[in-house]
């Protein structure tokens, strides 16, 4: 292992089932358990269903929407679950990622369903090809419906009191963001190893897609207001059933399997089997996942000497050691031995890009001064408060394939933030400790 200190300051094989074939079930491909249910819901591919679908869908939406938020039915209580209004339960930077969202997807889905029966949260695959040349899809983009009425899958209200927006919004990035994150979604989907490295690995792609949007996207306590978060997340829910379908003999460690998801009242046991829950994925198509001058502040360039390391290494990550969460969503990029990167510099077809960490902003403090300090802690042993929501994590960028190609006898690291429309961040208002190089 080598280990580089650097840190910056605020101021200052193929993919698994992802080659279905039309109209098979994800979990068709491996038996994870007994089904208790006998009527199965099935998910699909947004950009698939039929105008019948898509109305019902957004029919079901807009009943939401005119709930009461005190009723814990409703859209606006069922978004607020994910941050604001305070509590902020959404497991991100953790190895609960991955199993939190699960059930919270399937709140919602029984809310639509109960206003409309049918419907199911479709999911935007944005590893396409449609996707890397339109971006969003229409159904989410569109000013009106079919009938000319409000698109309600275009925004949200956002109702709680003080909330810094009244409306959700977005302001998406280049299209190009998406083509680099195809080999990112192709590595995560080939972990063999344990649950735990492939949340992470997952969950990189996943917050750059929440950069891309931007907007309230880009914010974790006001994400869930967007109506394409939905479709977002439903993509990841699929990604990690496909995982699941791959590798049925990989479960949690001890602690995640028993940890109860709050505030849902079920453990990861209860959830790690989608049948039992009573929906599985659909896809309607073959769907091949195919790969494809600013500083950042006191940038780092990093020296790590092969020689040191295990010459048949497997796997290679940079670590970013107790990483601090951003207030803004944004992008690391890393190049490998070309000291002079910038955020002009390209991505694509370029043997030095390593790959990209992206980071969801966690937005203004909404309280008083130290109520965002990483280092809030109880004040006694009976302290029962939860802590800080931006307390340190770390994070991981698989640079394998990169040094490995480039066959270098030493490699430095050279980091670019850039923000998601490409224009560069010289203070990205995080902090970590250190870089390290992990080999296996």
């Amino acid at each position: 292992m080598a280990k580089i200190r650097a840190k910056f300051t605020p101021e200052a094989t193929q993919l698994p089932s992802t080659f279905l074939f039309a109209g098979t079930p994800i979990s068709a491909r491996t038996a994870i358990g007994r089904v208790r249910t006998s009527t199965i819901s099935y998910r699909k591919n947004i950009r698939n269903l039929t105008n019948d679908e898509l109305a019902a869908l957004r029919e079901a939406f807009t009943l939401l929407y005119e709930m009461r938020a005190s009723d814990d039915r409703s859209y606006q209580y069922i978004a607020g679950v994910h941050g604001f209004p305070s509590p902020v339960y959404c497991a991100h930077g953790d190895p609960m990622f991955t199993v939190w969202h699960r059930p919270y997807m399937l709140m919602l889905e029984k809310s639509l369903q109960e206003q409309v029966p049918g419907v199911t949260i479709p999911y935007w695959d944005w590893t396409s090809e449609i996707t890397q040349q339109e971006g969003m899809p229409r159904a989410y983009t569109e000013e009106t419906d079919a009938s000319g009425n409000p698109n309600p899958l275009l925004k949200a209200s956002i109702e709680f009191t003080n909330s810094q927006f009244t409306e959700t919004s977005r302001d998406p990035g280049p299209l190009s963001t998406f083509r680099r994150l195809v080999p990112q979604v192709r590595r995560a989907q080939r972990v063999n190893t344990s649950y735990t490295s492939y949340s992470t690995a997952l969950e990189n792609p996943h917050n750059a897609v929440h950069g891309w949007v931007g907007g309230t996207m880009g914010i974790v306590p006001y994400a869930a207001y967007d109506p394409i978060f939905w479709a977002h997340h439903c993509n990841i829910d699929r990604l990690f059933a496909e995982w699941q379908a791959a590798h049925p003999s990989i479960t949690p460690n001890e602690t995640i399997w028993t940890a109860q998801l709050t505030p849902f009242g079920v453990t990861t046991e209860d959830i790690w089997d989608i049948r039992r829950l009573g929906y599985d994925y659909l896809t309607a198509e073959t769907q091949p996942i195919v790969p494809a001058g600013e500083q950042f502040g006191d940038s780092p360039i990093v020296g790590f000497a092969l020689g040191a390391i295990e010459p048949e290494f497997e796997k290679a990550e940079l670590e970013f050691q107790n990483l601090m969460h951003p207030r803004s969503s944004f992008e690391i990029r890393v190049f490998l031995n070309q000291p002079d990167a910038n955020a002009s510099t390209p991505t694509e077809g370029n043997d030095h890009y390593a790959g990209s960490l992206y980071l969801f902003g966690h937005g203004e403090c909404p309280g008083e001064e130290g109520h965002c300090a990483p280092d809030r802690g109880p004040i006694d042993q009976f302290d029962i408060r939860r802590p800080s929501h931006v307390r340190p994590f770390n994070a991981y960028v698989d640079v394998t394939e990169a040094i490995q190609r480039l066959g270098d006898s030493e490699v430095t690291v050279k980091l670019v933030a850039v923000d998601a429309k490409e224009n560069p961040i010289t203070n990205p208002g995080t902090d970590f400790d250190a870089i390290t190089l992990i080999t296996t």
